[in-house]
């Protein structure tokens, strides 16, 4: 009778940790089309050999420079995300991230991730992406610092560059960086080498 118990139980933990994933990075088991939330703890692209960041890693510390000197300043366009959203954020807070970057190319978010510290680094660039998705070009992680995530996003030519970068992008040419293909559990489909399966959205 107890190892029946057992089994029981054993069956219930395995079909539980199938069906929910609130304890790790990757999306939850079943793919959902978008509705008034958007999860921000996906995990982080790695770009493979050949692909270029937009911006180099001096063009980052010089980006950071100047995020702190408009923070000195209190030029820094903030936005504190509500312990709701700490991992996953409505479509309205997107739109008013959105509004900060029409106001400045560098802006800074807080609150990430403010329960699992681990995990900051991670959600932050999750953001990226997804701002990178709604807005069609290019958002970058500047500096993380605590629970706050600076970014930068370049103005397009017709309103003038207000941040100045020798950086081959133009706005227009940018194309959007392949994701992960995911079976129906939610999991990232890998090829025979063990590389995870790329595709770009459309």
């Amino acid at each position: 009778m107890a190892s029946l118990l057992l089994l029981l139980m054993a069956a219930s933990s395995n079909a539980f940790q199938s069906t929910f994933s609130f304890n790790t990075l990757e999306k939850t088991s079943v793919i959902q089309q978008r509705t008034s939330t958007l999860q921000l703890s996906d995990e982080v692209e790695e770009y493979e050999e050949g692909e270029e960041f937009f911006v180099s890693p001096e063009q980052i510390l010089f980006l950071r420079k100047e995020a702190s000197k408009r923070e000195s300043s209190r030029k820094l366009p903030k936005l504190i995300l509500s312990p709701e959203e700490a991992t996953e954020v409505t479509d309205e807070t997107v739109e008013r991230i959105m509004d900060l970057f029409d106001k400045s190319e560098l802006i800074e978010v807080r609150g990430i991730s403010r329960d699992v510290k681990k995990h900051v680094y991670e959600t932050a660039h999750g953001l990226a992406g997804l701002l990178e998705e709604e807005m069609g070009k290019p958002v970058c992680v500047v500096d993380i610092k605590g629970f706050a995530a600076k970014m930068y996003s370049p103005w397009d030519e017709d309103r003038g560059y207000n941040i100045q970068l020798r950086t081959s992008y133009r706005p227009g040419q940018w194309t959007r960086k392949p994701k992960p293909i995911r079976d129906a559990r939610g999991q990232i489909i890998k090829s025979e080498d063990g590389k995870s399966v790329k595709r770009i959205p459309e």
